[in-house]
């Protein structure tokens, strides 16, 4: 995937799940949208859209190895990742 549009022209929002998704690791929409005090259809808009747009990946398999976790998680939900390209990006950040 390529990134077509720059970081600024990002809505604030669309910003803050970028980065907490590279800060924290991979997550679904239901917990991204719990911690940022969103509406989860919402979440779950943004997160596909930025995942069109290039900034984030959804995550493949079936469990998902999260740092903090004593084991892995089943993944019950779509999990995103940042994509290589975009964390390369946001180093200087």
């Amino acid at each position: 995937m390529v990134m077509r549009e720059k970081w600024e022209t990002l809505q604030a929002q669309e910003q803050k799940l970028i980065l907490d998704l590279r800060e924290n690791g991979p997550d679904c929409a239901k917990f991204l949208s719990r911690r940022h005090g969103l509406n989860l259809r919402d979440t779950m808009d943004m997160l596909s859209c930025l995942e069109a747009r290039g900034w984030l990946e959804r995550v493949k398999g079936t469990f998902l190895f999260k740092r903090g976790f004593k084991k892995p998680k089943h993944m019950n939900h779509t999990y995103y990742s940042v994509t290589r390209r975009a964390d390369r990006f946001l180093r200087g950040f």
